[in-house]
């Protein structure tokens, strides 16, 4: 997955971090990827390939292996992803 930052004004930031919450997603990121999805199935000529989550032990099996990342940042990713809406609070 790639990181991208963008910068809003606040009034923008506010409504983002308002109807997020009111919609029940988790994060903001979250919440702007469920928007750009929405309008990326519109455009035809443009498909997004599904998401299938794995197990959260696979991941941080995955993440230890390439040797890249502390332990103390893969645990951060896995506590991030057991708070997603996509993995909705289950153990790894």
């Amino acid at each position: 997955m790639t990181t991208m930052t963008i910068s809003l004004p606040d009034q923008v930031a506010q409504k983002i971090n308002i109807e997020a919450r009111k919609k029940g997603f988790a994060t903001r990121s979250e919440f702007i990827r469920n928007l750009l999805r929405d309008y990326f199935s519109k455009v035809e000529e443009f498909e997004l390939e599904e998401f299938k989550p794995i197990p959260l032990a696979q991941l941080r099996l995955e993440l230890t292996k390439t040797g890249k990342y502390s332990q103390k940042f893969i645990d951060s990713v896995i506590d991030g992803f057991k708070e997603s809406s996509v993995y909705g609070h289950k153990t790894a």
